[in-house]
Order: C-alpha cells, then structure tokens, then sequence
C-alpha cells in the first residue's frame, strides 16, 4: 500500500500521493528490517504547496472565534486518544516502542493539546503608559508558519507540543517526520484536519525534505529536535533566511546519587530512564555519578536488574525493553561501544545483543563503569541502552565535574536531606532539574536546553513568548513644537504655495 507523504489544509486524507507510481516512494521497515508501508516520495514543490497552504490557513485560523479554536483542538486531542490503540500500534510497528510506551507517548500528546488549548486568545502584549507624552504597548505576533523538523522517538509528543504552541499563538504548524518513522505522525495530521484544525498538517520524506523545510523562505520559526551533528547543520542552513530557531539537541544527561539516597527506589528509577525506548529519549539519564559509599551496592544492584530486564519485540507482552529504531542504528551503537572498552571501560552487563536475538535491532541493557570523563562513552552523544557509572567522594567537586559537560538538557538528584538537594539543584548548570524523580515531564512546566543542548523554551506559558514574536506600537501625544522647536518654527514660517505651513 503506498501512503500519502503529504497531510494538510486542502489535500485530502486519502489522495496525498497525487497519483504517483508505488515505485517513487521510500519503505518504512521495523526493526527487523521488514517492510511496514510503503511513501510515496516528496518532492520540493509539494512542500512550496503544502506552506502556502499553511500560511492561508493560519490566517482563518486567527479570524475564528477563540472559543471555536479551543473547541477544535479538543476535538483533536479527543480525536488522538481515540485512535490510542491504533497510533501505539503504528509506533510498535515503525519506532519499536513497547505498548506501554507508545501509550505513554499518545497520553502525552493528548495533554499537550489540551493544556495549550487554554491560552488560545489569551497571548497578550504590555501596556506602557507611564512615559511622559507618550503612550505604548506591545504585542505577541504569530510566525504564520512554524516548521517542526524532530526525532523518530518521541515525535508525537513533539509533534503536539510544537503544534499547540503554534495554535495557541496564532501560526500554523508544519512537522516534517523523520523518514524512519512517519506513519504515527502522517496519522495524526490527519486526525487534526478531520477535527477542524486545519493550520496543521505534515509531509514525510528524505533527509533532503527536512533540508528544504528547514531553509524554506515561507518557515517563519524552526523547532529542532534530534542529533547534536544534524542540529548544528540546521544552524547553518538557518544564517541565510536568519530563520529564528528553537533548538533541542542531544544530551549527555547525569544523575547524581547522594551519600543518603535510597537504592532501592534509585536503581530502578534511573534504569527505566535510561532503558525505556530502548535508551533513544532525549530526557533519558546517560551518566550516574554515585557516592563512593554507595558506588559499589549501587553498581551490583544496577547489573543484576539489567540482566534481569527482557528485551524483546514490541509485539511481545513479556517484553521489557524493545529495540532500537534500526539495525544502523545498533552497528553505531557497536562501534561506539567498542572504542570506549578500548579506551579503558568495563562492561558489567550486556554490551552486545541478546543471544536468542541476534539479529534485527535487539541490544542487551548495558551497564558500564571506568569510563573517564574524556572516554568516548562519556564525551559523545550515545544513542542506545548504555549506562555508564562513576564514583565521587565530594559533593562541590562532583557538581563542578557535572557542571564541566557542555550538555545541559536534564539533571537528576537523588537524596533525602533537604538542605543539601536544594544547594545542588541550585547550582547545576541545565535547563532541567528532578530531584528524586527521573520523569519530571509536565505541559505546565517549561523546560530550556542549556549550552550546547540547545536554546529555546517549551512548556508553560513562558514558551510563547519563543513562538511569537514582539511587535511594539508607540504614540507620541506631545506637539511637535514640544519635541523639536527648532523644527517646528521651521516648519511654520516655510511657505508652500504662498501660504505658511502650519
């Protein structure tokens, strides 16, 4: 079956690939490597369409009634949580999630369109009335078109928070879904559209397609999330338009086990973070730096959970831990692995796929020690069910050493004594502080990414303000003889056609 690559504003659900041969199109496979759905490809001027589109339906977007916007992107999140079951099977088949995780992921997207849902109407400017003469204010406006270019993991969550900052703020939304994985997010474009949200819609393609969506001249702002390389690309192609952009890049994200933590609610919290997804979330904890008095317990519990954690397909109920999203994707993972063993790292558990899957995109829960701030492990962005762990003796010397990464997405503090959990949350350098929790994820609360895991702010209503942009409107109720009379008794005695000019 070939499925349409493009969903929007005027294109109809089941007609997106125009006729185009089953031969032009790109396979969508599992982890496996078999063939889920076939796209038909994308081509430039499908996106040229597909923004202008775009553009004219966020301005009958703005012209409706706040209260019929709110309505239709309820409608939309009804729409998404009752399609739950189908979208968690689509994220099963194409991105390898776990029922429970893909589960997870459709509820987070449903509470992202519900939470932004309540600030249509409500995105308002400042009033400054209190200079002399003169009266001012200003104004949040909207882009027209915001273009979201994301990872295969987690993309509707993404997809719904970037949407409905849009929405909220009066633009129209474009997400560009990755090419491994773009049947869950072409499904909820389309769910939008039969809602009545029609400034949203996506297009499906090649890492040519995102190339030309993240340059495109009819992007007003680009939110970025994926790889920290890919990103950085995106920066540059972004110079020539001066395209605003809301970048979320990959991140070396730590977790800090204090001296009075408890274990048994520690190991199991920071395995899930780390191994859900199969270690690909972007706020999943990558690195634990553990007291030295509870380093060796620590490090015996984590081994004997990880081996005790089943990997398996999605389809599997027994499954604990699904694939990575491609067999590339688990040969990366492989190579990076091995140079950082040959640079001094242990492997305690896993470190290969599990003896009974030995092919596909299967690879054992992995946990890892003596690995040095500079081993390749610990420097670079690892994309894969690799937890690596270190001692520390004090606590100021292990928050400089956490503050020394120049990732600064997500840090996590385990501990019981209050005093000391607020003095090290006060001082670590990310966008995002949990204490004693490793999934801090809330619509309501904003997170930024810090240093070189990015910039920009989504979450809350702060976000808004790097989804509109501020326009500031100044009167000046002084007459001119007041603001310039020397120009003024000029402009008086000039003569214009014989008479003065006034």
């Amino acid at each position: 079956m070939l499925v349409a690559s493009v969903v929007g504003p005027g294109i109809p659900v089941d007609g997106g690939s125009g006729g185009r041969a089953e031969d032009a199109g790109f396979d969508v496979r599992d982890c496996a490597g078999e063939v889920v759905a076939r796209v038909d490809e994308c081509s430039p001027g499908d996106v040229d369409s597909l923004v202008r589109a775009v553009t004219a339906a966020a301005a009958r977007w703005r012209s409706r009634p706040a209260h019929s916007r709110v309505r239709a992107m309820l409608d939309w999140a009804a729409a998404l949580d009752g399609e739950r079951g189908r979208l968690a099977e689509l994220l099963a088949a194409e991105a390898g999630a776990l029922r429970s995780e893909a589960e997870l992921e459709v509820d987070r997207a449903v509470d992202w369109i519900r939470y932004y849902s309540g600030l249509v109407g409500k995105v308002d400017g400042r009033v400054f009335g209190g200079i002399p003469g003169q009266f001012g204010y200003t104004a949040r406006e909207p882009y027209d078109v915001v273009a979201g270019v994301n990872a295969a993991v987690g993309a509707l969550a993404l997809f719904a928070g970037q949407a409905s900052l849009s929405l909220a703020s009066g633009s129209g939304y474009l997400f560009k879904a990755h090419a491994e994985a773009p049947l869950a997010p072409l499904m909820m474009a389309e769910l939008a559209q039969a809602a009545g949200v029609e400034p949203v819609a996506a297009v499906a393609g090649s890492t040519q397609v995102g190339e030309y969506v993240s340059t495109h001249t009819g992007v007003g702002l680009l939110a970025f999330t994926g790889r920290s390389p890919v990103g950085r690309e995106v920066i540059a192609g972004s110079v020539k338009e001066v395209t605003p952009l809301v970048m979320g890049l990959g991140a070396r994200n730590a977790a800090l086990v204090l001296d009075d933590a408890a274990l048994s609610t520690v190991v199991p919290a920071v395995l899930h973070s780390r191994f859900s997804r199969a270690g690909q979330e972007w706020f999943g904890v990558a690195h634990v730096y553990v007291h030295e008095s509870l380093f060796e317990d620590f490090v015996a519990r984590a081994v004997a959970l990880a081996d005790r954690i089943k990997v398996g397909p999605a389809s599997d109920p027994d499954s604990l831990m699904g694939p990575l999203l491609s067999r590339q994707r688990r040969q990366l993972l492989e190579t990076a692995l091995a140079a950082g063993v040959a640079d001094g790292a242990r492997v305690l558990a896993g470190g290969r796929p599990p003896a009974d899957l030995p092919d596909g995109a299967y690879f054992a829960p992995t946990v890892v020690v003596d690995a040095s701030p500079t081993n390749p492990l610990r420097r670079d962005e690892v994309v894969g069910p690799v937890l690596t762990v270190s001692s520390f003796g004090d606590v100021d010397q292990v928050v400089a050493q956490a503050n020394a990464s120049q990732s600064g997405a997500v840090m996590q503090v385990w501990g019981r004594d209050v005093r000391t959990l607020k003095s090290v949350s006060d001082r670590l350098e990310a966008g995002a502080i949990w204490i004693n929790t490793a999934d801090g994820l809330s619509p309501e609360v904003p997170i930024g990414s810090w240093k070189s895991s990015g910039y920009g702010t989504t979450g809350g209503v702060s976000s808004l303000d790097y989804f509109t942009r501020t326009k500031a409107i100044m009167w000046d109720l002084t007459p001119l003889s007041d603001r310039a009379p020397s120009l003024a008794k000029l402009a008086h005695a000039t003569k214009v056609g014989g008479a003065a000019n006034a």
